[in-house]
């Protein structure tokens, strides 16, 4: 009777044994395809980036920024030298006080004239 029932037990870890190769088996080529297919997703990403890179450098390119910057905006000049100075040569504030220091306009002066602006809109 002992050897029925120990037959029993190692025929029943043998089977347990058996049952978790083969889940770990599938799981493992499971996790193996998951890998391949992440690294398929990045080497996409990667030559997106190559290309969206070359579509940068195709679009900045001097001579077609020049070229555009001439037709949409025309009156665009380049900056001469005397727009260019220094902190020192910046008027002083004490200088600008009475120009900060303008009329003070209140909302209620604009209710006096009768209409109400909404939205751009007089009513």
């Amino acid at each position: 009777m002992i050897k029925i029932a120990t037959i029993a037990v190692w025929l029943t870890l043998a089977a347990g044994a058996v049952a978790a190769m083969f889940h770990i088996t599938f799981e493992v080529e499971k996790l193996e395809s998951r890998l391949h297919e992440v690294n398929r997703e990045i080497v996409r990403e990667q030559e997106a980036i190559h290309v969206l890179q070359a579509e940068w450098s195709y679009l900045n390119r001097p001579s077609r920024l020049e070229t555009l910057s001439k037709e949409l905006l025309p009156n665009l000049s380049p900056v001469a030298a005397a727009q260019f100075t220094t902190f020192a040569r910046l008027p002083k504030r004490e200088e600008n006080r009475k120009l900060l220091e303008g009329p003070n306009v209140s909302p209620a002066s604009f209710e006096s004239l009768g209409r109400v602006v909404v939205g751009g809109k007089s009513q």
